[in-house]
């Protein structure tokens, strides 16, 4: 009896094991088994040309980055499972079932996709659908337990808070188009999480984007939209990626650039001169740091961004965007104000900034931002930015609200000299139990700054003035960013010895166009990929009668 009881109680734990240890797809592969295999995905009914009732691996092989054969979603370019893109997936489209749905962007046109599955069966629960979408938001793996069940389980039980209860229209067609991310879960009690994951866009022709109108959690530490660099978007794996807040591992730092950021959900159209240019091969970046302080509940994170758009050139300008860090951040924990500042300038930049926005970032200890225009000293000259505004600006409430600080407009822009830089300098007052560095959670603290702003006149070598004020040469390159080719045209108020060189960022010469003295009026040259370079950032230096200065110039892909 004895060796009976222990063999039974072997055979228990050995389970349990089993049950603990299965992996995410094992999970998805049993609830295929028991709902679709059954009756139209078999051995002898093998609809759609897929049988799920085979090998986990041949499950796996026939449904992870393969299209279906349906040819309506063949032609809306989905794959029966696309890891990271659950709205991209054909697979989640069949089983978010009318009665069931948990995604209102992903339907069904049942007269060319076919029937919801299973078929002519009941739905499958919520809690199922939503394994299914997590599976493929995070990368589909076919090993790992990479879902949180647990939460999935209580916030459909009635233990959940949505982040954007009712989501929004998309644009017109004609006008955009609607990214979401979501959902995802954070746990309660005070869980602290932050994600990135890559978004490719597959653009036909390069865009103007003219307004990001953005819809998240209320109580998301922030929401920033990347681009990631030319190339670089594959070595980043599919779905979800929590970054590690030790030493940042998950994110793009060094690989990316900014193009917007928030702290509060907001409406964000540029001023009508300008856009931001996304061409064919922009994959974008999505970062979104969350956090849950509720004692009970689950948060289920949706984000909605409305991208609208404009043909490329519409714009006069375009609009470019930085985040200036300060890490040399130690925070005593003697509850007295503690000051800290950052010069910030580049003596590369070539030509003014017209700033459009700012606005700073802090994490609990913050008292006070400010953002000052600089001399060459370094010395403040103007307060661009103060701290103790409300978020929209509009008035100064005496006190600095980190969670919801000061986004500041500039109408009309306030122009810059970037050589000369600005000046960041911000207060903080720690209460808590221990001193505090830089950190990338809410626990640690942070100091910079988001600003905005188009390019302006080109900054001569030995001062700020542009080239047009210095009354020797008008100047154009065009188009800038360009695919193919570029033109050079400049007009010559008088002759004057010309000289135009091409350099690539490290300072290589790539090609000489003019070394000569040149009459009056107008010139030009043409750049192309003939020339012998490829996608990246270039300058054309000029130099008229012995004054330099030099253009930026961004060859795409």
């Amino acid at each position: 009896m004895k060796l009976n009881l222990r063999i039974l109680l072997a055979g228990i734990l050995l389970f349990a094991a089993n049950v603990n240890a299965q992996s995410t797809y094992n999970i998805v592969y049993n609830l295929m088994q028991t709902n679709c295999a059954v009756a139209c995905h078999n051995n002898s009914n093998n609809s759609g040309n897929l049988n799920l009732a085979a090998s986990m691996s041949t499950v796996y092989s026939s449904l992870v980055g393969h299209a279906p054969v349906n040819p309506a979603a063949v032609a809306r370019g989905y794959l029966r499972v696309d890891p990271g893109a659950p709205h991209n997936s054909y697979l989640f489209h069949k089983v978010n079932g009318i009665t069931n749905s948990i995604d209102a962007d992903v339907t069904l046109d049942t007269l060319t996709e076919g029937a919801y599955m299973p078929s002519n069966q009941a739905n499958l629960s919520k809690k199922n659908i939503e394994i299914i979408r997590q599976w493929i938001l995070f990368g589909a793996p076919q090993t790992g337990d990479v879902i949180d069940t647990v939460s999935i389980n209580k916030f459909y039980s009635g233990l959940g808070i949505e982040s954007v209860p009712v989501p929004p229209p998309a644009p017109p067609t004609n006008q955009g188009f609607q990214i979401h991310l979501g959902k995802i879960f954070i746990p309660e009690g005070g869980v602290e999480h932050e994600y990135f994951i890559k978004q490719y866009l597959n653009l036909a022709d390069t865009i103007e984007v003219n307004r990001t109108d953005l819809y998240m959690s209320t109580t998301s530490h922030h929401f920033i939209l990347y681009k990631l660099m030319p190339g670089v978007a594959p070595f980043f794996p599919n779905g979800l990626r929590l970054q590690n807040p030790q030493n940042g591992n998950g994110s793009s730092t060094g690989y990316n650039t900014i193009v917007a950021a928030w702290q509060t959900p907001s409406d964000r159209p540029l001023p009508v001169t300008t856009a931001y240019s996304w061409e064919t091969s922009s994959v974008l970046d999505l970062n979104y740091h969350l956090f849950n302080l509720n004692p009970d509940s689950v948060l289920g994170a949706d984000v909605y961004i409305n991208v609208y758009t404009q043909p490329n050139h519409t714009a006069q300008s375009i609009m470019y965007s930085l985040i200036v860090n300060n890490q040399d951040l130690h925070i005593p924990n003697d509850s007295v104000e503690h000051s800290y500042a950052l010069w910030s300038k580049d003596s590369s930049q070539t030509q003014l900034w017209n700033i459009w926005l700012l606005s700073s970032h802090t994490h609990k200890y913050g008292t006070n931002f400010g953002i000052f225009e600089s001399d060459a000293s370094g010395n403040p000259v103007d307060t661009l930015f103060n701290g103790l505004y409300n978020s929209t600006y509009t008035f100064n409430e005496g006190y600095y609200d980190w969670e919801h600080p000061p986004v500041r407009l500039f109408s009309p822009f306030h122009t810059i000299n970037p050589r000369n830089g600005l000046i960041q300098k911000a207060t903080y007052l720690n209460n808590g139990p221990v001193p505090v560095s830089f950190g990338l959670t809410t626990e640690d603290e942070m100091m910079l700054f988001f600003i905005q702003f188009t390019l302006g006149a080109t900054i001569l070598s030995n001062g700020d003035l542009g080239k047009e004020q210095a009354g020797e040469i008008s100047l154009h390159i065009y188009p800038n960013p360009f695919t193919t080719s570029s033109t050079i045209a400049y007009k010559l108020k008088e002759s004057s010895q010309v000289n135009i060189e091409l350099f690539d960022v490290l300072g290589n010469k790539i090609k000489t166009f003019a070394n000569e003295i040149q009459n009056e009026g107008s010139h030009q040259y043409h750049i192309n990929t003939n020339d012998g370079i490829d996608a990246g950032v270039y300058f054309v230096k000029f130099m008229v009668n012995g004054n330099s200065f030099a253009e930026r110039l961004i060859q795409m892909k």
